[in-house]
């Protein structure tokens, strides 16, 4: 929003300036882009790794607006304001997260990287539930405005969160599903670890299939990636449809049993005579 006032104000001062003080015109460019420092002009611009009470001052402004819900103000104390508005006000309209409380705990021993504890909740139709995780960031010094700045992360917002991700809270784009090995037992990423890409992959493809209806969930969407969305929590529990894969979780067992012993070890096992 600020990006068009500053454009009419530059523009304006170079309309007055032409043909006069390029130095001058250099001042208040620079001037708007560091945020309006209040320091007097020529003020020697900050070095160094932020003091302490820097990072305390930073990151308290910065949890403040987060926790009102102002994103545009938390962005403004990081150093990329705009990817992480986009991300901070996706947290709250299309995630639907409120009532969040940011609890900071002891810095690390370099005192720039602060861990906190994130609790809100996430509402939708009618429905909410609690919604607690930690994080950290590290506050760093700008490199052209000197102030002390939350370094860009999307992992601060949620420690899952990845470059090009965002947070949604809606009826899952497909229901899900139950896997099932061949004798009838149920497959779960909890219990089969190596299973779940397997699994997700499963429900993207048959979950509008296999007989199911969607529930709502808060999720994390790739859309750098394109991936499936990775459910964070279930608001309201859809009915899963059932799915008959030719696993067997009795061998799916074994296997990862057998690789754990191993690294960078993988067993495949092949019925033959079907290709199962």
């Amino acid at each position: 929003m600020g990006r068009g006032v500053k454009t009419a104000v530059i523009g304006g001062v170079f309309a007055v300036m032409v043909g006069g003080a390029a130095y001058g015109a250099y001042n208040v460019v620079s001037a708007l882009d560091e945020g309006g420092g209040s320091g007097a002009a020529g003020a020697a611009t900050k070095s160094g790794p932020p003091s302490a009470d820097e990072v305390e001052e930073t990151t308290g402004k910065f949890f403040a607006a987060w926790e009102k819900g102002d994103a545009t103000t938390a962005a403004s104390y990081t150093n990329n304001a705009s990817v992480a508005g986009t991300l901070l006000t996706a947290y709250g309209r299309a995630a639907h997260i409120t009532g969040v409380e940011i609890t900071p705990g002891e810095p690390t021993v370099s005192g720039m990287t602060v861990p906190f504890t994130v609790k809100a909740k996430v509402s939708y139709d009618g429905t909410s539930k609690p919604l607690t995780y930690r994080s950290q960031l590290t506050v760093v010094r700008g490199q052209t405005s000197g102030r002390a700045l939350v370094d860009w992360d999307p992992a601060v917002v949620h420690p899952r969160l990845k470059t090009g991700d965002t947070l949604v809270t809606e009826e899952s784009a497909t229901p899900q599903i139950q896997a099932v090995d061949r004798d009838d037992t149920v497959l779960t990423p909890q219990k089969y670890p190596s299973l779940a890409p397997v699994l997700a992959t499963l429900r993207e493809k048959y979950g509008d299939k296999a007989g199911g209806t969607p529930g709502v969930e808060l999720a994390i969407r790739h859309e750098a990636t394109q991936a499936p969305d990775t459910p964070l929590l279930t608001l309201t529990e859809g009915r899963p449809g059932k799915l008959r894969t030719t696993l067997s979780a009795g061998v799916q067992a074994a296997a990862e049993k057998a690789v754990r012993r191993y690294g960078e070890s993988s067993v495949v096992a092949v019925r033959p005579s079907t290709g199962e």
